[in-house]
């Protein structure tokens, strides 16, 4: 009896040790000290002379913590970039080895940049890229410039010692305020491009002036003569860019796909008077429905828009206490709502892109003649055959203080 007590003690201590002897070795197996990764906060990647050019913004642990030019801290600049070529993408990500010092490390990555050369050639390896490689960040925000992508991650931003925290913020203040643009991220990006529609939209960063201003010394001034600003939207079919929406198409895309936060609209008061933009809408809620039917021998795409805001400016002869004004001021925002949205939909037409996801839908509601689309890969055909009938309904649920304009106050 005493032995087999021993033996099945002596089991249950080996059993006990190996366990605590996993535990413990699990969080340390791939520790690295902070001396020796480079914290990388942004990415670009270029195609030139068929070679990948891959440039990589990383933190520079020189650098002070502080507010940058502040008395008393260093002036070497927050974040280094170097760049690297390959014949293939793994080639070039391969050298930046022979490079830096550290090992990079991708942990805490905001951005990446796509050259236009590269995204008219394909975007397919740097998808796949991201989606293999362990370190990768699916979630970082993706974006596009017309020139190298290197000259967005030299420049440096005056609020923000790590630019590619900054644009991040930029980019998420500006969907929250404005609206203009649906902001992506790399997964979102990959789940688009995967869809039956097999199209997405990527923001442009581009920079406002010729001059990069990549020296610490350069931007201690109160206005810089080049900084990073969002500007078109650049449209993509089957991982190539086909064509760009300039900022009026892309806000009426934001109504099509449901993605207004907040938005500011810019109205005539009075139409009979003239077409001046003199009044202001702060659109503070939106709802976007579509419910796609076959009618005949086409789609038609029923696009409810319903939301409401604040009178925020109020130009001309308007009385709000008068019956009817307020009602003439909201068929005016509806008017500029549905502008927006027509102009968005003629330029994805002309570009036969499905940006808007309609192909989904479609899919959903019909799959049985989904089906039959996709057996004779005519989608492109219905898609440029869809009406689309939109609907605008916008309230005025509050105007402030007064009903008059103040310039009609003056007057009186």
């Amino acid at each position: 009896m005493n032995k087999f007590y021993l033996l099945v003690s002596k089991k249950w201590h080996t059993a006990l040790c190996i366990s605590l002897t996993a535990v413990l070795l699990g969080g340390c197996w791939d520790n690295r000290e902070l001396n020796e990764i480079g914290i990388t906060s942004g990415t670009a990647y270029d195609w030139n002379n068929n070679k990948w050019t891959i440039t990589y913004q990383v933190i520079n642990p020189l650098s002070s913590s502080g507010t940058m030019g502040s008395g008393g801290e260093s002036n070497t600049p927050p974040f280094l970039t170097f760049t690297t070529q390959g014949a293939s993408i793994m080639d070039a990500i391969s050298h930046s080895n022979m490079t830096s010092v550290r090992q990079l490390f991708f942990a805490h990555s905001r951005m990446t940049v796509f050259s236009e050369n590269l995204a008219r050639k394909g975007i397919t390896d740097v998808m796949d890229l991201f989606l293999r490689k362990p370190d990768a960040r699916e979630t970082v925000n993706v974006f596009i410039s017309r020139r190298m992508g290197r000259d967005i991650l030299d420049q440096l931003m005056q609020t923000s010692k790590n630019q590619g925290a900054g644009i991040q913020l930029m980019m998420q203040q500006e969907a929250n305020l404005s609206s203009y643009y649906p902001g992506i991220r790399m997964f979102e990006l990959a789940v688009n491009l995967a869809s039956e529609s097999h199209c997405a939209t990527i923001p442009e960063i581009k920079l406002t002036g010729n001059e990069i201003m990549d020296s610490t010394q350069e931007i201690e001034v109160t206005d810089l003569p080049s900084r990073l600003e969002l500007g078109s939207l650049a449209v993509l079919k089957n991982d190539r860019l086909i064509g760009w929406l300039s900022v009026k198409e892309a806000f009426g895309l934001t109504f099509l796909t449901n993605q207004i936060h907040s938005a500011s609209i810019s109205i005539p008061s009075d139409p009979k008077k003239g077409e001046v933009k003199d009044s202001s809408f702060s659109l503070l809620h939106s709802k976007t429905k579509v419910k796609p039917k076959w009618e005949n021998d086409h789609f038609v795409m029923d696009v409810n828009v319903r939301g409401g805001g604040t009178l925020l400016q109020l130009s001309g002869d308007v009385d709000l206490n008068k019956s009817g004004e307020i009602e003439q001021l909201e068929q005016n925002i509806n008017k500029e709502v549905l502008a927006y949205i027509q102009e968005s939909w003629s330029a994805l037409q002309k570009l036969n892109a499905d940006a808007t996801g309609f192909a989904t839908l479609v899919h959903r509601k019909y799959p049985r003649r989904w089906k039959q689309i996709k057996a004779a890969e005519s989608w492109d055909k219905e898609f440029r055959a869809i009406e689309l009938r939109p609907h605008v309904s916008m309230k005025i649920e509050r105007f402030g203080l007064g009903s008059k304009s103040f310039k009609s106050i003056e007057n009186e």
